[in-house]
């Protein structure tokens, strides 16, 4: 009993710091991205917005699934800490520069090498190079130490919004904003490196068996990563290639929007991860540990879901020139879509903890084929509304249908409908904190 309190406690207390940092990364970008889209002209913004998509899909790629991997290694052994960290770090550090090089060949193929497309995915590729930093956020989220990183991203928001105002208030030009992404990037790592080598005082070291071994255990994240961003990004690239960079604008400014409410869930699978993980371990409440992370990221999903179609049109209406009322029919798509999401991804610890990595490749496939298929039919007469339905089918199909089709992975699916119940939610976390 005392020790299920006691990770309860943990939760809360990890959770509630993690929650803070994001709600003041959300109050601070909420006024400033929609003073930048109202200044930024939609096809500068449009073109902003494909590049990132294919630094997104990099950044899936450069991460080598670390990210699923390097938690549970660091926690079951603490005494390799220093040449884990040292491997991984030097893994990431390879992979970006690497992941920055393909990127920007990519960005001119599909462009032409136009020298303004050249010059925004350069300034907004770079980040790739110091996004290793998420790999020390992977360290105190093993050692549920949250704190320290809530303490640096607030720091790092509240400087990007100092350029960014700056920006705005001197009317600077485009690459001015697509620096902001990598300045954001550039900044946290910085401080994050401080804190931990401030706080572990690490003497890092490069370990080949290592290298190896956390390969071996994330290449099926690896793939997996990379095939689900492409389809989460299918539509920015596909609007990219069949319709203007103004169209791109209009589904980039709905997807900003429908995205603002995701730290919530994402601070809670954030502190979730390794109490579950730990529950499998010790055989200590796992599968209700895994439910009530369903419970909660459906019921925050369905708030959010009301709330923007309650008040989208008028949000849109009262903040945003007349250009993008277009956004509208897709962010009443969006915001559902990422409902879908955050299961999805909140189904991988799951995996994890039961060895089932290799699914993590298969549900991802589906989305790619579903996607391709429904964005070609969708995109040419829809455009972006065409888009964002897709995006939405394709979350339902990967995350509710395809599991349906594989033995092993039905009771997830079994799981989050359980999950959808309220009251079983109250009854959950009732008996959590018992």
């Amino acid at each position: 009993m005392k020790e299920k309190k006691s990770i309860t406690n943990r939760v809360v207390n990890n959770s509630i710091w993690i929650i803070s940092e994001r709600l003041i990364q959300a109050a601070i970008s909420f006024f400033i991205q929609i003073a930048t889209i109202n200044y930024i002209e939609p096809d500068s913004w449009g073109a902003i917005g494909y590049c990132s998509a294919f630094v997104n899909v990099f950044l899936s790629l450069s991460a080598l699934g670390l990210e699923y991997v390097i938690i549970k290694e660091l926690t079951a052994h603490p005494k390799e800490r220093d040449t884990i960290m040292g491997t991984a770090l030097a893994m990431r550090l390879f992979s970006g520069l690497l992941s920055i090089v393909c990127m920007l060949l990519l960005v001119g193929f599909t462009k032409g090498f136009e020298p303004f497309y050249q010059l925004i995915a350069f300034l907004i590729s770079l980040q790739l190079l110091f996004r290793l930093s998420d790999l020390i956020d992977f360290y105190f989220q093993s050692r549920l130490e949250s704190k320290h990183v809530s303490i640096a991203k607030a720091i790092t928001y509240t400087i990007v919004a100092g350029w960014k105002i700056y920006i705005l208030v001197t009317q600077k030009s485009d690459p001015y904003f697509a620096f902001s992404y990598t300045l954001d990037a550039l900044v946290i790592c910085l401080i994050l490196g401080f804190m931990f080598f401030r706080e572990a005082r690490p003497r890092l070291r490069f370990s080949y068996p290592w290298c190896r071994r956390l390969l071996h255990q994330s290449k099926h994240f690896i793939l997996a990563s990379m095939i689900t961003m492409i389809y989460s990004e299918m539509d920015r690239l596909m609007l990219g290639n069949l319709c203007t960079d103004a169209e791109i604008a209009v589904y980039n400014t709905a997807y900003g929007i429908s995205m603002v409410w995701v730290f919530l869930p994402n601070a809670i699978m954030t502190s979730y991860r390794p109490a579950i993980m730990e529950g499998h371990a010790s055989q200590t409440n796992y599968l209700e540990r895994v439910r009530t992370l369903y419970s909660i990221i459906i019921w925050i999903g369905i708030a959010a879901g009301v709330g923007v179609m309650l008040f989208g049109r008028w949000f849109f209406a009262t903040f945003y020139r007349a250009e993008y009322m277009a956004s509208v029919p897709s962010l009443y798509l969006l915001i559902w879509s990422t409902l879908f999401s955050h299961l999805a991804v909140s189904r991988s610890t799951w995996l994890v903890c039961e060895g089932l990595n290799r699914y993590s490749e298969l549900f991802p496939i589906w989305g790619v084929a579903v996607n391709l298929v429904l964005n070609a039919l969708l995109i040419p007469p829809l455009g972006a509304t065409g888009a964002s339905a897709a995006t939405l089918t394709t979350q339902i199909v990967v995350t509710m249908i395809a599991p349906l089709f594989y033995k092993a992975t039905r009771p997830s699916v079994q799981h989050m409908v359980e999950a959808f119940f309220a009251r079983d939610l109250i009854e959950r976390v009732k008996g959590l904190k018992r």
